[in-house]
């Protein structure tokens, strides 16, 4: 009799100097609007407190939000062949990317594989669920090759070891070879 198999994991992306650069230019820009709001009612000479405080709010709540927006999680879960692909925006809004089967991938393997530059170049869409933006080639990432409705759609995601027997299992012949884990192989031993 065959297990259910479930595998989860999540990747907070990591933007790196950008996102320095972007917070520092955000916030310097949010403090020198905020001065000139309240520079307003001094110059005019108008009792416009009241409005320079609602817009200075204004700006400092679009810049917390803005600073929110970059932290993004991609979700990546699989249930037996089925794949659900998520990102998680600022901490609560999660979007739905791409729902699909193993059985469907016409191919899976590491972004260090033969075809992996040729299957990017015809890939309509790649979404990449990576810690990093530009992802070193490295055997760390692995991709699914899926076609979909006349367009080819290519997934780069952070590879587990758990998930090669279940890549195998219902995938066997578009999944790259490669010898299984010691871990998963004791596993395997027990169960029998």
């Amino acid at each position: 009799m065959l297990q259910d198999s479930f595998v989860e994991t999540s990747v907070k992306r990591k933007n790196g100097i950008s996102e320095v650069l972007f917070n520092t230019f955000i916030i310097t820009t949010a403090i020198i609007a905020v001065f000139f709001a309240f520079l307003i009612p001094i110059y005019t000479g108008y009792n416009l407190y009241f409005i320079s405080g609602i817009l200075a709010f204004g700006i400092v709540a679009g810049t917390i939000v803005l600073i929110k927006r970059q932290h993004k999680e991609y979700e990546v879960e699989i249930s037996n062949d089925l794949v659900d692909c998520a990102v998680i925006l600022g901490d609560n809004k999660r979007d739905e990317l791409i729902s699909f089967s193993l059985k469907d991938c016409e191919y899976i393997g590491p972004v260090t594989s033969d075809r992996f530059n040729s299957d990017r170049e015809n890939a309509n869409i790649v979404i990449k669920m990576t810690d990093y933006k530009q992802f070193d080639i490295e055997d760390t990432y692995w991709y699914w090759l899926l076609p979909t409705e006349g367009i080819k759609v290519m997934i780069v995601f952070m590879y587990k070891e758990e998930m090669y027997p279940v890549f195998r299992r219902y995938n066997p012949r578009g999944t790259k070879p490669m010898a299984m884990p010691r871990k998963v192989k004791e596993k395997e031993n027990e169960n029998a």
